[in-house]
């Protein structure tokens, strides 16, 4: 029974935590398409009240403008000063928000961006066999501090310490593990073959 209940906690966190990124971006899109169309109203006032594939002139406007603001937004971040800055914010102020750093990896795969970032993917003996766990840091020559994922959920799990004569090395991506984790197992057969 108890361990039960430690199952729907661990799910109903898990789901906190992936919901959480996803509900902070559609409120920073919505406050930011708020703030556009007060500006872009007094554009249009003058402009044709013409609507196209439903939205009115001021709406595609405003939309036109967001993806213009993202767009120049990504560019600046591909410079040495900005990547600078976000990682002087990571360092001194994510990093202290529970999961930052692994949610960001995540949503990074999830999203088809190459990061440097990508954890390492390696094996670890639990009670009831090998599980996929994701290479945090190393502690020092014989010790590493490695993040064992929860299925189907891999927002939720443990941080464990291990020994390096347990961690098995294999050749799989980030975004391969956290697949077959969300489907409880399911392509393991092709991912593993030879590597076991």
């Amino acid at each position: 029974m108890k361990s039960i209940f430690k199952i729907i906690k661990a799910t109903f966190l898990g789901g906190i935590l992936f919901l959480a990124p996803l509900v902070v971006l559609l409120v920073i899109l919505e406050k930011g398409y708020g703030i556009i169309q007060k500006v872009t109203l007094p554009l249009v006032n003058n402009l044709p009240k013409v609507k196209v594939l439903g939205l009115a002139l001021q709406e595609l406007i405003g939309i036109l403008i967001i993806i213009v603001i993202c767009f120049l937004a990504g560019l600046l971040a591909r410079t040495a000063k900005a990547r600078e800055l976000i990682q002087k914010l990571e360092d001194g102020i994510l990093s202290f928000v529970p999961g930052y750093s692994f949610m960001k990896s995540m949503n990074e795969n999830i999203m088809g961006i190459e990061s440097k970032d990508d954890l390492k993917v390696i094996l670890v003996p639990t009670d009831a066999g090998l599980q996929f766990a994701f290479l945090i840091e190393q502690i020092d020559e014989n010790n590493f501090t490695v993040f064992v994922p929860d299925a189907p959920n891999p927002w939720s799990g443990s941080v464990v310490f291990v020994e390096k004569k347990d961690i098995k090395e294999i050749d799989m991506t980030q975004k391969q593990a956290l697949a077959c984790i969300r489907k409880l197992g399911f392509g393991s057969k092709e991912l593993l073959k030879n590597k076991l």
